[in-house]
């Protein structure tokens, strides 16, 4: 943003309801639409046409302010509390100078230690919660409090700017070698602000004039449009996000018109009386005056009021219909098709709905938001990183011919709109299909707007019709995606299925398969019977299934009258495509149900009795020993509260996950025996588990894994002789191969698929509407997809908040040296932030990351985050580490002098933060996956 010179003027007017009376003197830009706008005045009220967009934060317009608001509203507090009247920052203490003081809180007996202020301020009111009347912290302040919300209330009042040297002494122990250097007089009037010269150089303190260019003219048809644009963002918003049914939307809409009409009117009656009192009595020129504005909100206009307006936008929001009709001409709206599949024996009509993917194909890729996120295709052969790394790709003659075509990975899942519980159980179960690409990079296919819907089907019409009658639209689409593509932009683009993803019932519907585990095969990857199964060893393989051998079944099948042959019963309809097959193999395995709420699941509760029949500890110690541990907030939300007694643990998959990985430290001094033959197995899997959900795995660790799930299915076996294994445990010993098939298998999680029929369900509950169930879902999908289209599809990858300026010279100089070490550092305008969040995962000061020590890994305490535009640099303190392989975690040693180091975002080992536990008197660190150095 260039700077000119400034000129003043006193020229009044109005200003969006909020802002400063201040406009810049400069041509702030648009980030959003790239708009020019003449002053601050025209750019907020341009901003008040993007409010309503999907993931759209909106910049400030000062020149050296980096912050970005995710609302209107945040916008607008931003100026008002951040700037003064000629855009300057107001001066404030920087609480990051202050990163070297250690604070300890000394209520009463309690001596935990916390990171910064907010972290203490947050440990008070815990106090406050169980009952305790705390002292305020800061230096001449003696009010008592035993109530949180008069806490808070008094630190928003009297203590908004704290700094860590503001705190009673009380609650501080020492400065330590990372203390600030003693900051300058320009620092104290105002970090990273600029001379008083600069500062009259940059802004006006009066509002620019009406005629200026840029400025946004109300009256002209353009502004029609884009108000009318606002408004139908608006409704449609509610409609489609916020789920309001429609009867409401239109009640809303006729009273924003009965509202624009009366603020019509009384603007008339006060120009009329200025007139007057300026001797001019023309009621025409009245009416002149106000068709400027007049025809704003002539969207809403019922058609008893169109002769009022000019305007070919009049009326285009009145009614359910001529929005409908609005929504799907000017937004990117991609209609479902209804597909009749027939009369069942009792006359009744069976339809499901499909969404063409090659339109939302189309759509997706042209969306910026996306392309952002394509990432291209590299080829380590000892690393796996993503599905493009693994087999299935690499041997696919298709993608090696097309390098840039489009991976799909289907998802399918039946799920209940309804309580699944009673008489409405399968009543209004429904089969949804879902896609995303691989081609995305691999952090943002988790996020739940960019997955695009295929068709929703009733389970019932399935199970009356054919597979093929169900997916034949979706298999024709595919077969021309794989030999004409669509065209996006100058280029065409080409694609088929990578994987089809979903839970076991579901995947062996797609392939053929036979659904039951009761089967004679019931294995969708080798050709082992269930009896074979049972009586081998079993970390013995059998042979694995190919395309051949599932022709052959086919052919037997054809040549008898036998149901299945080899547990297929059928041949797949997504066979008939040229470049993909279910036998491939293409069904992957889903971790969620096969390995979290299968396998650990039952295991540890089987591990649980053992040591409660041994007297380590009792069901009821443990869920007390659960409920007292102190865990951080990101780990806090997922982890199971109670375990149960029976021959289940009881939760949900990731709460499995998070007891499995947690327990060693929570019963740290219940251990009786490290060395007991069960101890050690639990300990097994948990290892197995850290390597299975790694998000990058070398061909060395699946041979490592391989080894680890054969010597714990043999062990599981010998010491639970009497609790047969299940046939996921027999899944489980296929996972170093379908590693090598498919890349890591975290990168098929399908929970996050999952997550999408909240939506769904939510839907149905609030509009309370069954009839043809499946139109109106997907009908209230497309809406959602296309107002989301209007925005951005991906939220921004980094939101920061709450952030300063960085200057070095007022930190230690460890820290100048760390920060020296990168150069972009060194140059254009830098953030220091307590927290921030990168592609939805939120890291905080005290958390500790991992960083790469050429073929080895360290962890790091991290002090302080740094931004510079997108780039994310974590200052940090290396720590010394010792794993105690007798309960599975990491002991960290943070030494205040430790070497400190300046980390990238992309040179961190493993993107998952950690928080260190202090367990027996040490801090303890349990992984969550296990890191891969690069090189």
């Amino acid at each position: 943003m260039d700077k000119t010179s400034t000129t003043t003027s006193s020229t009044s007017g109005s200003t969006p309801s909020g802002t400063v009376g201040i406009t810049l003197s400069i041509s702030p830009a648009c980030k959003i639409c790239g708009v020019q706008c003449s002053n601050l005045k025209s750019y907020m009220q341009h901003c008040l046409f993007h409010r309503h967009e999907h993931n759209v934060r909106f910049p400030c317009a000062y020149p050296n302010c980096l912050k970005t608001c995710s609302s209107y509203k945040g916008l607008l507090t931003h100026i008002n509390r951040s700037h003064d009247a000629s855009g300057n920052a107001l001066a404030s203490h920087n609480k990051y100078s202050d990163a070297g003081i250690e604070i300890q809180c000394n209520v009463l007996i309690c001596q935990k230690k916390c990171a910064d202020v907010q972290e203490l301020l947050s440990h008070l009111r815990s106090h406050i919660a169980d009952g305790m009347s705390i002292p305020c912290p800061f230096q001449n302040c003696e009010k008592k409090f035993s109530k949180r919300k008069s806490f808070s209330s008094h630190l928003s009042r009297y203590h908004r700017n704290y700094t860590a040297n503001a705190v009673k002494t009380m609650f501080v122990t020492q400065a330590n070698q990372l203390g600030p250097t003693p900051p300058n007089v320009e620092a104290e009037q105002g970090l990273g602000n600029d001379s008083q010269d600069h500062q009259d150089e940059s802004f006006s303190p009066g509002v620019g004039s009406d005629d200026s260019p840029g400025e946004i003219d109300l009256g002209n048809q353009d502004a029609v449009v884009q108000y009318t644009r606002s408004i139908a963002l608006f409704l449609l918003r509610l409609l489609a996000k916020h789920l309001v049914p429609e009867s409401t939307v239109q009640i809303i809409a006729e009273q924003l018109y009965e509202l624009y009409s009366l603020s019509r009117e009384g603007a008339a009656a006060h120009v009329s009386r200025i007139l007057r009192r300026a001797s001019i009595s023309d009621e025409g020129l009245t009416d002149d005056i106000l068709d400027g504005i007049a025809e704003l909100g002539c969207s809403l206009a019922p058609s008893e009021d169109s002769h009022k307006f000019r305007s070919h936008e009049c009326g285009t929001l009145r009614s359910t219909f001529l929005r409908r009709n609005y929504y799907k001409n000017q937004f990117l709206y991609v209609a479902p098709i209804e597909v009749n599949l027939g009369k069942d024996s009792c006359g009744k009509t069976h339809v499901f709905h499909y969404v063409p993917i090659l339109e939302t194909l189309k759509v997706l890729c042209t969306d910026k938001s996306v392309q952002k996120h394509f990432v291209p295709q590299h080829n380590d052969q000892n690393r796996y990183c993503d599905l493009h790394d693994g087999d299935n790709f690499q041997q696919n003659a298709f993608f090696s011919e097309n390098p840039g075509a489009l991976q799909i990975i289907l998802y399918q899942d039946s799920f209940e709109i309804v309580n699944p519980l009673g008489s409405a159980r399968n009543k209004h179960k429904v089969l949804a299909v879902y896609y995303t690409l691989g081609n995305i990079d691999a952090r943002c296919r988790s996020q739940i707007d960019q997955m695009q819907l295929v068709l929703l089907c009733k389970e019932k019409s399935i199970r009356k019709f054919s597979q093929k009658e169900v997916f034949s639209r979706l298999v024709v689409d595919l077969k021309h995606l794989e030999q004409e593509g669509i065209v996006v932009g100058d280029e065409v683009l080409k694609g088929t299925i990578l994987a089809i993803a979903g839970d076991n019932l579901g995947s062996h519907f797609i392939g053929g398969f036979c659904e039951s585990f009761n089967s004679h095969n019931y294995c969708r990857y080798c050709l082992w019977t269930k009896k074979e199964i049972q009586e081998e060893p079993p970390y013995m393989e059998g042979e694995y299934r190919t395309p051949n051998s599932y022709n052959q079944s086919l052919a037997v099948l054809h040549d008898s009258q036998v149901d299945s042959h080899s547990g297929i019963k059928f041949d797949s309809i997504f066979n008939s495509l040229a470049h993909f097959h279910v036998a491939s193999p293409g069904l992957p395995p889903c971790l969620g149900h096969d390995l979290f709420e299968g396998i650990v699941d039952f295991d540890c509760a089987l591990f649980i009795h053992y040591f409660v029949q041994s007297g380590w500890f009792t069901f009821e110690l443990l869920n007390e020993e659960l409920n007292r541990f102190p865990f951080s907030k990101s780990d806090s939300k997922d982890v199971l509260r109670c375990v149960r007694k029976g021959d289940k643990i009881g939760g949900q998959a990731v709460e499995n996950w998070y007891f499995l990985r947690f327990l060693p430290m929570i019963v740290y001094s219940q251990v009786q025996d490290v060395h007991d033959p069960v101890w050690e197995l639990f300990l097994k899997l948990k290892n197995i588990v850290e390597v299975i959900v790694s998000p990058v795995v070398k061909q060395s660790e699946i041979a490592y894994l391989k080894v680890l799930v054969e010597e714990y299915l043999h062990e599981r076996q010998i010491l639970f002789p009497q609790t047969r294994l299940r046939p996921k445990h027999h899944f489980l010993s296929h996972y170093p191969w379908l590693i090598l098939k498919f890349g890591p298998l975290i990168r098929v999680w399908t929970l996050r698929f999952e997550s999408k029929h909240t939506f769904f369900k939510r839907c149905v509950r609030y509009s309370s509407n069954f009839k043809n169930v499946t139109a109106t879902l997907s009908e209230r999908h497309q809406l959602l997809q296309a107002y989301s289209c209007e925005g951005q599809l991906f939220p921004d990858s980094l939101k920061a908040d709450r952030g300063n300026v960085f200057d070095s010279v007022l930190y230690a100089s460890n820290i100048q040296n760390a920060v020296s070490s990168k150069p972009i550092l060194q140059h254009g305008r830098v953030q220091v932030f307590d927290e921030v969040s990168v592609f939805g995962t939120d890291y905080r000061k005290g958390m500790y990351v991992v960083m790469s020590l050429g073929d080895a890994w360290a962890f790091a305490c991290v002090l302080l985050i740094l931004t510079s535009g997108e780039a994310v640099y974590f200052v940090a303190r290396k720590c010394d580490s010792t794993y105690q392989c007798d309960y599975g975690v990491y002991e960290v040693h943070n030494s205040i002098d430790s070497e400190v180091v300046c980390i990238a975002y992309d040179e961190l080992v493993d993107y998952f933060p950690l928080s260190a536990y202090r367990v027996n008197g040490c801090y303890m660190i349990s992984l969550k996956n296990k890191p891969v150095p690069s090189s």
